[in-house]
């Protein structure tokens, strides 16, 4: 595996955790940051940092 495929990987794994431990489907996530229909999701980062 390339370098940029190991570094697509572990981002792709790290968001699906992130995803995980804060309640949301990770495809929906996906699917709201690409831009397609659905109910719109805050950025990652905001949840966590409102996450108690």
């Amino acid at each position: 595996m390339s370098r940029d495929g190991r570094v697509a990987r572990d981002t792709m794994l790290g968001l699906m955790k992130t995803c995980r431990k804060m309640g949301l489907s990770f495809w929906q996530y996906l699917g709201d940051r690409l831009g397609f229909d659905g109910q719109p999701i805050p950025p990652l980062a905001t949840l966590v940092a409102t996450k108690p």
